[in-house]
């Protein structure tokens, strides 16, 4: 168990670091997977506490800035996105407790797949990061169905598919990163904790003791990711960063590969 628990912080804490990611911390599942031979329903329950604490760590690092937003958009963070992920979350959970082993595989398979082509090939330019006016038509419908899709997917998969999310948001609805990140990140805390009320109360054989297992390690390895991440930051460089990325794209494509070997 050290060994695993080890390598999952290093690595995940170094590829986060070099992609610049706080909380949606992918590589993480797929550890659990293939270091500490988790089941994928297990790898699920394990990673949704490292998704929701890192989401919950930067809401609180933000907490100033969240309590000074206009009463319109305090209104969709805190009250629209909420009440849109607890359904979708719960559809996502039923999902998760009815469907096999095969089927959770091929869509964790697959979303590595497309999480390693958007790191191959989207890259964004300086100035798409800072765009003032988004298509009216396209944010609307990211902010209605955003958390929905979030929420499913990370109820019955563990991920908020921010990387796919994030490229529509600001490449197609020319919306700000930083607006749209934030929503993404409320989202996900809400989403996370929703899902792991459902995974417990949806399956009948699920104990406390696996509960509070799954929560302290979930907890344990989002701590030392964090530190890992904190201390890898202060040596990586920005100008390594894009060769990084499509570097871990293709990681992530072979890691796909592994996935399906376990059908």
């Amino acid at each position: 168990m050290i060994t695993p628990f080890l390598l999952t912080i290093l690595i995940v804490g170094f590829v986060t670091a070099g992609l610049t990611i706080r909380f949606d911390r992918f590589f993480t599942i797929l550890l659990l997977l293939f270091l500490f031979k988790y089941s994928i329903f297990d790898s699920v329950n394990v990673f949704l506490w490292v998704i929701m604490l890192g989401a919950l760590m930067i809401l609180l690092e933000n907490r100033e800035k969240l309590a000074s937003l206009p009463k319109k958009m305090m209104i969709q963070l805190f009250v629209i996105i909420p009440v849109l992920t607890l359904a979708a979350s719960f559809t996502g959970s039923l999902l998760f407790r009815l469907n096999d082993k095969v089927a959770m595989l091929i869509t964790l398979g697959a979303i590595a797949i497309v999480y390693g082509l958007r790191l191959i090939f989207i890259h964004f330019k300086k100035h798409e990061l800072d765009y003032k006016e988004p298509k009216p038509a396209v944010a609307k419908f990211c902010a209605f169905f955003g958390p929905i899709l979030s929420g499913f997917a990370i109820g019955f998969i563990g991920t908020s598919l921010k990387p796919v999310k994030i490229p529509f948001a600001i490449r197609i609805g020319k919306m700000n990163a930083k607006q749209v990140y934030l929503g993404n990140t409320v989202t996900t805390f809400f989403a996370s904790s929703f899902t792991i009320m459902w995974h417990a109360a949806l399956n009948p054989s699920f104990s406390s003791e696996a509960f509070y297992s799954q929560m302290l390690l979930g907890a344990a390895i989002w701590t030392g990711i964090h530190y890992t991440y904190e201390l890898t930051n202060l040596v990586f460089r920005n100008s390594w960063r894009k060769v990084f990325q499509i570097g871990i794209g293709v990681v992530l494509l072979a890691a796909s590969l592994k996935v399906f070997v376990l059908i």
